[in-house]
């Protein structure tokens, strides 16, 4: 019994330890390891989406600095100032979440506040040491980043900065300290050449890694990595890895290439059987309940506005099916009140009234220099509405602007269509109704440019899509419909 206690002491000592000070516990991978040993000063740490840590190994590196614990590098004593750059308020949140995981918490002034939710407490969110060091959470969104006057002894940049005067700006706060500028990094959603460039002249260390079986091994251990579950990260996960992604995007999401390959065609698994006469009758119908969902494009080049209807059915938590109902494409250039008559007979095509719809999400409005607006907007379309209608008091659901706050930002279109290509692949989770004429053929044509006249059907589908492709709260939907 006392052999036993005093196990279940150790146990919980150890436990504590780790909670206390994880970075000592961790068994890292070669391409985190060759990282952590580089002692260039600007350095890029360029890998796939989500497979070989970067992001990890970044903020690892920024912790030891503070704390002065480097296990491989000599770095300036503390206490210094770190800068952890994000491309966003929502980005850094979860990476404001990993850095307060790996922190040594008896080292981390009692005056930080950490919340999960909403991250380190403050208007200005940074990561306090007892010794003096801090980190300091910024995004690109805050423009100049509050640099005058600033200076700082380490930034780490998570994915891209938006600019080369944004890494230019950074690079120059390090001068006095003679300090580091890092880049962990898929070049993807952002412009990414000046950073190549940057790379070809010499002037930033490239440390690139493709997605491979000896990239998943661990160096202290030598044991490969695996998934929670168990599984292997071995060549066979990397081959599910890659066709589970388009085959064009593949160079770069999986691999961190620089380049995509050139393709004819984006949705390569959209095919014939996914298109279904008279859909809401056939054998592949939802049973259950469907939300319902209306995406709405306006056509910037060419004012023609392109509206989707789409169902979803959520019944299965573990598979999300997509169901397009119908559409509205007229083949010419439209007016406001001639969109809100088809949308409206697009609906009631569906044996659907307009209240009985979830949301509705339309594209940006379009305006001139002085901010007037020239062309179509949500507002607009939704009064049209009410008029047809004859509805004094506002119609539910009114159109709200998809490009607005989350999912309204850079990569979202290639968030969107990543989305939509899994709900492709995915055996039973993505039909088409044969009416949607316009909308099958812009999925078998677009070739992914913003000038081909099939990307506004594809905007359509993303918009009316966009709280699953985006979600931002617990799914709460207004109403629904029975379907049989």
């Amino acid at each position: 019994m006392l052999a036993a206690l005093s196990l279940l002491g150790s146990v919980e000592a150890l436990k504590r330890r780790v909670l206390n000070s994880p970075l000592e516990y961790f068994d890292w991978l070669h391409s985190q390891d060759v990282y952590h040993r580089c002692g260039d000063k600007r350095v890029l740490y360029r890998t796939g989406n989500q497979s070989l840590g970067k992001t990890t190994a970044g903020l690892a590196g920024c912790v030891w600095r503070a704390t002065g614990t480097h296990p491989h590098l000599t770095t300036a004593t503390p206490p210094v100032e770190i800068w952890v750059i994000t491309a966003s308020w929502l980005q850094s949140v979860v990476i404001q979440e990993k850095l307060w995981n790996l922190a040594p918490k008896d080292q981390v002034d009692p005056a930080t506040i950490f919340d999960p939710i909403r991250g380190f407490k403050g208007k200005n969110p940074a990561l306090k040491f007892k010794n003096g060091s801090i980190i300091r959470i910024k995004t690109t969104q805050q423009g100049g980043l509050n640099l005058a006057s600033a200076t700082i002894h380490h930034a780490l940049f998570d994915e891209p900065p938006i600019s080369s005067r944004i890494y230019g700006e950074v690079c120059k706060r390090v001068q006095y300290t003679n300090g580091t500028v890092h880049l962990t990094m898929t070049p993807i959603n952002a412009d990414c050449t000046w950073i190549e460039e940057e790379v070809k002249d010499g002037k930033l260390t490239d440390l690139h890694f493709r997605l491979e079986p000896e990239n998943l091994i661990f160096v202290g251990s030598g044991k490969t990595m695996r998934l929670e579950d168990g599984s292997p990260c071995d060549e066979a996960w990397i081959e599910r890895i890659e066709r589970g992604s388009l085959s064009w995007e593949v160079p770069v999401v999986v691999h961190g290439e620089w380049e995509m390959r050139a393709v004819d065609r984006l949705f390569e698994n959209f095919h014939a059987e996914l298109v279904i006469p008279d859909l809401m009758s056939s054998s592949v119908a939802p049973t259950g309940r469907l939300e319902l969902y209306v995406g709405l494009d306006y056509g910037a080049d060419r004012l023609r506005t392109v509206g989707l209807l789409v169902g979803i059915d959520r019944s299965d938590k573990e598979n999300t099916k997509v169901y397009i109902l119908r559409e509205y494409a007229p083949t010419s250039s439209s007016t406001t009140k001639m969109d809100a008559i088809g949308l409206l007979t697009m609906v009631a095509s569906a044996g659907i009234k307009w209240h009985e719809i979830d949301e509705a999400w339309g594209d940006k409005r379009y305006t001139d220099a002085k901010g007037r607006i020239t062309r179509k907007s949500n507002a607009m379309m939704t009064t049209a509405i009410e008029k047809e209608l004859a509805l004094k008091r506002g119609i539910k659901p009114a159109f709200r602007g998809a490009k607005k706050g989350i999912g309204g930002g850079a990569g979202a279109v290639m968030l969107g269509v990543r989305w939509i290509n899994n709900r492709q692949i995915t055996p039973g989770s993505f039909y088409i109704d044969a009416s949607c004429v316009w909308t099958i053929e812009s999925l078998a044509k677009w070739d992914g440019t913003s000038r081909s006249k099939y990307k506004d059907a594809i905007d359509a589908l993303r918009y009316g899509l966009r709280s699953l492709i985006y979600p931002r709260t617990r799914h709460m939907p207004r109403s629904h419909r029975q379907v049989f």
